[in-house]
């Protein structure tokens, strides 16, 4: 799947965030954009950080599972919806229809 355009950090997080300096705070986010993004998790990060990081994670995995949930489920729909107009005869070019192949 292509790297979504965005992911949400939600309010909730400050509690943890407040606990870290303003250096594991910049390793923490630099962390989070590199596990949405390369899907692998940080090495480097002090145990403190690496505790808010795995906080966040599993929020961060929720989110993409729903996500990726209602991408399959609407990929279903449009298939359903090509079909139908090809079965009254509507011919769509290719390049509209080959990303749901």
């Amino acid at each position: 799947m292509k790297i979504k355009k965005s992911f949400i950090l939600y309010h909730d997080y400050w509690n943890w965030f407040r606990l870290l300096t303003d250096d594991e705070l910049g390793k923490l986010i630099r962390a989070i954009f590199h596990y949405e993004r390369e899907k692998t998790e940080p090495q480097n990060l002090n145990e403190k950080t690496m505790i808010a990081f795995y906080m966040v994670k599993d929020t961060l995995d929720r989110d993409r599972a729903k996500y990726e949930a209602v991408c399959n489920r609407n990929k279903e729909n449009a298939k359903l919806r090509w079909q139908k107009m090809k079965e009254c005869g509507i011919e769509l070019p290719p390049e509209t229809t080959e990303h749901l192949l």
